[in-house]
């Protein structure tokens, strides 16, 4: 039903579920984990009554809200780093693991499939509390720049396009495609963005 993708690893779909309506994904290694991507797989679709909040947690601390994915919007690119407590500026360049990692700890994503309007609060309570950033990107410090709403929306459709232009000539006759081309597709994109890393910035010219 979901997937998830940490920068730079493949895609994970080993997803435990724990009740009815709740999810989770263990991560390795966390410490040297930025950036999140989570993501709707391919032919899922929810009741239009719900959508999915996305948490994360470290050992020895609360869940966390990062955000949330549904119909409308089936993918969401999340940075996280512990301590965060604002959202702050990202771009596509900065998503690979750079934290140098001594101790190997295992961090959880957890999915929520809720109501869309238990959701919708959530994320206006989240947005109150960042002072109305975006809930897209989880921030490394507070005293980076914040985030622009619109340059996100803007980065997440540029991933996406990217994506199904490439996914759709792997799709089968019912629209399925396999995670060996997903997984494909995410290497190509990390060996395009390894030698440019604004070439997504490209694609329209």
């Amino acid at each position: 039903m979901f997937g998830a993708i940490c920068a730079g690893r493949p895609v994970q779909t080993n997803l435990q579920q724990v009740d009815e309506t709740k999810f989770v994904f263990q991560i390795e290694d966390g410490a040297r984990v930025n950036h999140i991507v989570v993501f709707l797989l391919p032919g899922t679709v929810l009741d239009p009554t719900v959508a999915a909040s996305v948490y994360f947690q470290w050992p020895g601390k609360p869940f966390e809200l990062l955000g949330a994915i549904s119909n409308s919007k089936p993918s969401a690119i999340f940075r996280v780093n512990q301590g965060a407590t604002a959202a702050t500026s990202s771009s596509i360049d900065d998503m690979v693991d750079d934290i140098p990692s001594e101790d190997a700890i295992t961090i959880s994503l957890g999915i929520s499939i809720e109501p869309a309007a238990q959701v919708e609060a959530q994320l206006n309570e989240l947005r109150a509390k960042t002072n109305g950033n975006s809930t897209a990107l989880v921030p490394r410090t507070a005293q980076k720049a914040t985030v622009d709403p619109n340059s996100t929306a803007v980065l997440a459709g540029k991933i996406m396009s990217h994506a199904f232009n490439f996914l759709s000539g792997f799709a089968t006759p019912n629209g399925m495609v396999s995670l060996k081309s997903f997984n494909d597709w995410w290497q190509k994109f990390q060996g395009k963005l390894a030698l440019d890393p604004q070439f997504l910035d490209h694609l329209d010219e």
